[in-house]
């Protein structure tokens, strides 16, 4: 029987490790998942951010699992109302007397 390619880990585990934290403990709990773990120790409280590949291969047991919220249903959308076509943009209304350009002199030097 092969290994499923992941372990499901879930935000609240409590895990023992293979390696012991350099303050002596070896229990952590999961706040964080993603590509990256991140995990406190429940000795120190240090927060570590570890390599999901690198955190599953050296947890040894689960001593509490967190809570497995289930993937709610989701209605499928309504479907939408057709859209109304666009109305032709009317010429803007030309002025009855043209702009004056206004020019600048050059200063008498």
């Amino acid at each position: 029987m092969s290994r499923p390619p992941y372990v499901k880990l879930y935000v609240g585990d409590v895990v023992r490790t293979r390696k012991a934290h350099p303050c002596g403990g070896d229990v952590w709990s999961i706040e964080r998942l993603g590509a990256d773990v991140g995990i406190r120790c429940r000795t120190c409280g240090r927060f570590v951010l570890m390599e999901r590949i690198k955190f599953e291969r050296r947890i040894r047991e689960f001593l509490q699992r967190g809570n497995e919220l289930p993937i709610p249903e989701v209605a499928p959308p309504a479907p939408e109302a057709p859209r109304a076509r666009r109305q032709k943009r009317e010429p803007p209304l030309q002025d009855p007397q043209p702009r004056r350009r206004i020019l600048r002199r050059a200063r008498p030097s």
